[in-house]
């Protein structure tokens, strides 16, 4: 996942939109931001796409 490499390279409070088309990204990233210990901020449906919003904690 490119979030995952993203959220490494940026500094605590930083926040990462991650843009996707697949689905199934609504719930996993979810699921991943909380095991991690980061913030999720939101998830906006754009039709075509979501964008993730990642707070690094």
């Amino acid at each position: 996942m490119d979030l995952i490499g993203k959220i490494k390279d940026v500094e605590e409070g930083t926040v990462v939109a991650l843009l996707t088309g697949d689905e199934g990204s609504k719930n996993d990233v979810p699921e991943w931001v909380e095991e991690a210990n980061h913030e999720l901020l939101d998830i906006d449906d754009n039709g075509e796409y979501y964008t993730i919003y990642v707070k690094k904690t």
